[in-house]
């Protein structure tokens, strides 16, 4: 592929992460892409969690998952992560939601896991 040739974004030296546009990490003997100041995630790249006693990356918020960062699932009984590729629903009431295409979707996994499948 001639270098004129790839559609993706440019992030460093002309090339994209594809094709070698990467950093490595600065850590000796550490073989993972650098995400910012030259390090990994496993090395303390991106911003902590707030709470105290967490050592874990930060997803939103300043907080990691666990102490509430990130995105939660559309059903208020549901405290399970979410995301935009699954219409802000947790996995399984995505799954749900997709096998039988409407929003009256269960609230107890137990109810859930009960249903037939289709």
């Amino acid at each position: 592929m001639q270098d004129g040739d790839c559609n993706c974004r440019v992030q460093n030296r002309g090339l994209c992460w594809k094709r070698g546009g990467y950093t490595i990490c600065k850590v000796k003997g550490c073989a993972k892409r650098a995400k910012s100041r030259g390090i990994c995630w496993s090395h303390g790249s991106g911003t902590r969690c707030k709470n105290k006693e967490c050592s874990k990356v930060a997803v939103s918020r300043g907080r990691c998952w666990a102490h509430g960062g990130g995105k939660r699932c559309l059903i208020e009984t549901c405290r399970k992560p979410a995301s935009e590729r699954t219409n802000n629903f947790c996995t399984d009431h995505y799954t749900w939601y997709i096998q039988h295409g409407d929003t009256t979707i269960v609230t107890d996994k137990r109810q859930y896991l009960a249903q037939p499948m289709q």
